[in-house]
């Protein structure tokens, strides 16, 4: 079994860090300990937590996406919340975007040290870590010590997808990595730290017994929800890729018991989109036909029509180029149905252009082929950039 930052902390280097010392804990319901415990709760134990602060779905991950995270009490340690998904910020910070918050400086100056622990999904648009780069940009400025307790990529070390524009930067892809960036959440505060000039007093407390060839799976550590509706490792598999569909007017499953493994629409004949997208032959995945009902969000009591995803290979999968083959042949084969969410304000950003990173999708002009081509030019560069920053 893989040793996670958590496991680790009875250590006498790490111990030696966080005794006697007032702590802030940014952490959810995503991540446990190899024994099954909650982190916030192992070093509420062990050490003096002054204060919770809760990223999206809030600290014990009740919350659905995008819902106000309010601050409070926590259940469990009777401990101070407080949200990073809505009610402190710093007014003076220019990439505040998307319901994006830093902590505030006069909450941060009541502590020794924050700890970030939280399970990420391998993917530039989860929140997760959007929220580290805010709370290391807080931590910076003040010169407060933030210690980073690693988890694995449950993708392994892999890349796809293009390096966003910089017009197209929000909170579900605040910085310039591709959609799958094939790093732990340890690294990409390293890179964040290097390539942002954050200026964050920063220490990982790296993994025991992992390497970047390994899928969650493969570790031997107990699999949490990352969020309501990632409920398994197969929509996990999946995610950068059927994420894209919320920009759409296709539904991506959520609403059902199998998000982002259902994709539908009232206009879709499921056996010509099975056929047609198994006829692909993509890497990892089958399709079956599929006739299904969301019971909430915005697909909510409609019967709709279209496809169940098989995982067959997860290491063979394309996740992000999976998303673009779907979305190019359901535009292709019903041109005067499918569509792409328009902003909700004049000249607004659409919200494939967030998710992607840039207009290729929207625009039409390319086809998957070489949309898959232009962004792979884009991994490829990545992953020239992110060796230095690698810790496994």
């Amino acid at each position: 079994m893989v040793k996670v930052g958590i496991d680790r902390i009875n250590e006498t280097e790490i111990k030696a860090l966080l005794s006697g010392k007032r702590l802030g804990v940014i952490s959810a319901c995503s991540a446990l300990s190899s024994d099954y415990r909650y982190p916030v709760d192992i070093l509420n134990e062990k050490f003096n937590v002054s204060a919770i602060f809760s990223p999206e779905h809030g600290p014990r991950g009740v919350l659905g996406p995008g819902e106000k995270v309010s601050g409070g009490t926590d259940a469990l340690t009777g401990k101070p919340v407080y949200s990073l998904f809505e009610d402190f910020f710093t007014s003076t910070d220019k990439n505040k975007t998307d319901g994006a918050y830093m902590p505030s400086d006069k909450l941060l100056r009541d502590l020794d040290y924050m700890v970030f622990d939280m399970q990420d999904v391998g993917s530039r648009y989860f929140t997760y870590v959007s929220t580290l780069f805010y709370v290391m940009r807080a931590c910076g400025n003040i010169g407060l010590p933030l210690i980073v307790l690693d988890r694995p990529n449950p993708l392994g070390g892999k890349v796809e997808g293009c390096l966003p524009d910089e017009k197209n930067l929000s909170f579900i892809g605040l910085t310039r990595v591709p959609i799958r960036h094939g790093m732990t959440v340890g690294e990409l505060a390293k890179m964040y730290n290097g390539e942002y000039g954050l200026r964050c007093d920063l220490t990982v407390v790296k993994m025991a017994g992992y390497n970047k060839d390994m899928y969650y799976n493969d570790t031997g550590l107990p699999f949490v929800r990352p969020s309501p509706n990632l409920p398994t490792l197969e929509s996990v598999y999946v995610y950068n890729g059927t994420c894209m569909f919320a920009g759409t007017n296709v539904c991506d499953g959520r609403g059902t018991t199998q998000p982002f493994l259902l994709i539908g629409a009232e206009y879709i004949k499921p056996d010509d989109l099975a056929d047609a997208l198994n006829g692909k032959h993509l890497y990892g995945i089958k399709f079956s036909p599929a006739f299904f009902r969301a019971e909430f969000g915005r697909f909510a009591g409609k019967t709709l029509y279209g496809v169940r995803l098989h995982v067959t290979d997860k290491r063979a999968l394309e996740p992000a180029y999976l998303g673009v083959e779907m979305i190019c042949a359901i535009r292709d084969m019903y041109p005067d149905s499918f569509e792409f969410t328009r902003p909700k304000t004049d000249g607004g950003r659409y919200h494939i252009d967030l998710s992607t990173g840039n207009s290729d999708l929207r625009d039409g002009v390319l086809s998957a082929d070489q949309i898959k081509q232009k962004w792979q030019k884009d991994a490829k560069e990545f992953e020239k950039k992110r060796i230095k920053y690698l810790l496994y």
